[in-house]
Order: structure tokens, then C-alpha cells, then sequence
């Protein structure tokens, strides 16, 4: 009956927003409405629960050192508030920022050192810059989804880059580049191909030379902007937490039913699945399909992964027109991944 519950959940969480254009509109407040439910009816809420999900938007865990007043809200905020005041100069970019290669080179390079500059910060620069790009909303919401998917794949390398990462490590018991060894061809792979994506599908499109209203930011909007972050992972914090039997379920099973629950990650937190799932019991292969899974599933849904929150939010791409975007490209590249990592090719000795 639990399991059942979940999946209601799950099915809630992405139909609704499809639904009804005022829950879309409202996303970050349907999902922390959603996960009080959720908490509630699963009897799960606890002062340790509570903790985490006022803390995880504000700082970040790193296992042996405990929370790091550091966190996505704070650099969504500070990455704003820089722009603000770097606006004039930006505005003079404007022109080249919304040109197809200049786009593809920001999309790989920030996709390569997000696990050194971290995902958050990466996106945040990405989505400030696109809002200065002169070019229509539609053209910009292409680079920031195919740069989504970059940045989340890039950042899984290092411990630095997001929580996945830090905790996978962390339960593995492995070193700092442990997973460099573990999932460094397919996150070049991807990087390298969502930059190509980006320029091609960029190039292709019509318009981006057209008149458009010059971005002007509103110090309001800045703030109000981290809000809606803090309030998202807050809630993703609190789903996460509940989701965590469904994932336990799955845990004894193979590589291949791995890599088909990571889509679950398209709206449940990745990083509580990783912790929940990966152990220093599961073989390399396992681990390598499951996280190769989660990289690109969680592109899918804006609340899929951080760098979405950010770039959505700056942008103001609704949950429809991400799933329009992301969902073409997404789910080929699932297709493809999954036949590297299971069937194609075993895991080469890549360090």
C-alpha cells in the first residue's frame, strides 16, 4: 500500500502541472504543498526531516565536515545581484550573447567545470547571461535546456560539483575521483553533445536577430528569485524523504532496472536516491548505469535537477514548455546511454 501511495504521488507531480495552467504557474508551491501532503499522510515528518529541508537550500553537506553555510539559494541570490550591478556592460553583449556558437562554447565550457565551479554556480551564470542575450524567449529557453542537461552531466565528476556526487562518494567510501574513473566518457560524451545540440538547434531557428526588448533587471525579481529556490529545494528535500522506500525497493535489482528507475529522478531529488540506493556493496557497472540515469533523466521536468530550478526560473520557462524542449532530445539520448552503458560497451579502465 506504501509503494502504491508513492507512484499516486509521482504521477500527481508531473500531471497536474500539465493540468492546469495555475499550478504550472505556481510550481514551486505545488510541489512544497504536494510534499507536506505527502509527509503528513506518510507519517514521516520528524525534527531531523524538518532540519534538513530548511537547511539544504542554504547549505551543503559535505560527509565528515557536516553542513557548509553555502548554498544554491545564496549563490542564486549573489549570481543575480552581481548581474544587477553588472548590467550596463552586459547589455553592450547583448548582440553576441544570442549568436549560436557563442552559446554552444558558454554550454560546454560551463558544462566541463561545473564539477570544479559546481552546478549551481554554473547554471546561475548561464541563465543571467542568456537573460541579457537579445534574442526571443523561445531561442534562449533551447540553450538553457540543452545547457541544463551539460551542466548536470558535468557536475557529477567531483565531489565539489553537486550532492549527488558528494554523496555517492561519501557512501562508496572512495576517493576525490572516484567517479572521474567511473563516468568520465559518458559525461564527455554528453557535455560535448548537448554543446553540439545547442548550436545546431539554435542555428536552425529563425528570428534571433529580430527586434526584441532589452533585458532590464529588477532588483525585486533578484530576490524574489532565490525565494522561489529556497522554496523548491525545500520541498524537493521533503519529497525526497518520502519517496525513499520506492527507491529501496528497487535496490537489490539489476543494472538494467537501475538505470529505468533513475527516471524516477525527472521529479524526486537525485541526491536521496543516491543516498538511499548506492552502497559500497553495489558493483561498479550498477553504479555507472544508475548514475548515468540520473544525469539524464534528471533533465527532463524542471524540478528534475538544480541547474532547471535556476535556468527556469530565471527565464520563466514554464513545466510544459521544458517537458516540449527537453523531452525530444531527452529521452533519445536515454535510449542511447542506456545502450553504451548496458548492452554496447562495458565500463573501460578509464584512470
Amino acid at each position: 500500500m506504501e509503494l502504491v501511495l508513492q507512484v499516486v504521488f509521482l504521477v500527481l507531480l508531473v500531471a497536474l502541472p500539465l493540468a492546469s495552467r495555475r499550478v504550472e504557474h505556481n510550481l514551486e508551491l505545488f510541489f512544497l504543498g504536494v510534499g507536506v501532503v505527502a509527509a503528513s499522510v506518510g507519517g514521516i515528518w520528524s525534527l531531523h526531516l524538518l532540519e534538513e529541508a530548511l537547511l539544504h537550500p542554504v547549505a551543503v553537506y559535505q560527509p565528515g565536515v557536516g553542513y557548509v553555510p553555502v548554498g544554491i539559494t545564496q549563490v542564486v541570490l549573489l549570481a543575480g545581484l552581481a548581474f544587477y550591478l553588472l548590467r550596463r556592460r552586459l547589455a553592450a553583449w547583448a548582440g553576441a550573447l544570442a549568436r549560436p556558437g557563442v552559446l554552444a562554447a558558454l554550454v560546454l565550457a560551463l558544462g566541463l567545470s561545473s564539477s570544479v565551479v559546481s552546478a549551481v554556480v554554473a547554471a546561475a551564470v548561464l541563465a543571467e547571461l542568456l537573460a541579457f542575450a537579445r534574442a526571443p524567449h523561445g531561442y534562449k529557453a533551447v540553450a538553457a535546456v540543452s545547457g541544463a542537461y551539460a551542466i548536470g552531466a558535468g557536475a557529477a565528476l567531483l565531489p565539489l560539483g553537486e550532492p549527488l556526487s558528494a554523496i555517492a562518494v561519501a557512501k562508496l567510501r572512495q576517493g576525490f575521483f572516484y567517479l572521474v574513473d567511473v563516468l568520465l566518457d559518458v559525461v564527455l560524451i554528453l557535455v560535448v553533445f548537448f554543446a553540439l545540440y545547442t548550436y545546431f538547434a539554435l542555428a536552425r531557428r529563425r528570428g534571433a536577430g529580430a527586434e526584441v526588448e532589452p533585458y532590464e533587471p529588477e532588483l525585486r525579481e533578484v530576490f524574489a528569485r532565490a525565494a522561489r529556490v529556497y522554496v523548491f529545494i525545500f520541498a524537493l528535500t521533503i519529497l525526497g524523504e518520502f519517496f525513499k522506500p520506492l527507491a529501496a525497493a528497487v535496490s537489490g535489482l539489476g543494472r538494467e532496472a537501475l538505470y529505468l528507475f533513475g527516471a524516477v529522478s525527472a521529479v524526486a531529488d537525485n541526491a536521496t536516491l543516491v543516498a538511499t540506493l548506492v552502497g559500497p556493496e553495489m558493483a561498479p557497472e550498477a553504479l555507472r548505469s544508475f548514475l548515468t540515469s540520473l544525469l539524464i533523466a534528471g533533465g527532463f521536468t524542471v524540478p528534475g535537477n538544480v541547474p532547471n530550478i535556476v535556468l527556469a526560473g530565471a527565464l520563466k520557462i514554464g513545466f510544459r514548455e521544458w517537458l516540449r524542449l527537453a523531452l525530444p532530445v531527452g529521452i533519445p539520448v536515454f535510449t542511447a546511454a542506456g545502450l553504451y552503458t548496458l548492452a554496447l560497451l562495458p565500463r573501460p579502465p578509464l584512470l
